[in-house]
């Protein structure tokens, strides 16, 4: 009785190992498995990105090549610096005032403004409630 016994001891042994092969196996293969879906959702989720990054690359080409054609700039020149073709005639309107968008930095002052002397620039800082100057 004993043979037996000891058979019976060593087939649950090998069957618990057998199981506990199993088990490591099937907990290896879900974990890959579940790697592998994540891997491919983020993959099509960046195949989604990459689709409207490359829509949008398009629409801003579209408008870089637009904002550089040479009728567009010639529209700006002609809104913001009143610029005129060679060729064409400038009709100026008494009374009329025109209203420019273009930068300060463009606009052409009175050449003929004498710049204020060293002494009135101070009198007007200290006594010039506005400080235009």
């Amino acid at each position: 009785m004993a043979h037996p016994k000891n058979q019976l001891h060593k087939l649950r042994v090998i069957t618990l190992l057998a199981v506990i092969i199993f088990l490591f196996l099937l907990v290896s293969f879900l974990r890959v498995f579940f790697k592998d879906y994540a891997l491919r959702q983020e993959i099509s989720r960046v195949q989604g990105d990459v689709g409207k990054l490359e829509k949008r690359k398009i629409e801003s080409l579209e408008v870089l090549k637009r904002l550089q054609s040479d009728a567009y700039v010639e529209d700006r020149g002609r809104a913001e610096l009143q610029a005129v073709k060679s060729g064409e005639a400038v009709l100026v309107v008494p009374g009329l005032t025109v209203t420019s968008s273009a930068p300060s930095s463009l606009v052409l002052t009175d050449e003929k403004a004498k710049p204020l002397s060293n002494p009135n620039k101070w009198w007007y800082y200290f006594f010039r409630p506005d400080n235009s100057q």
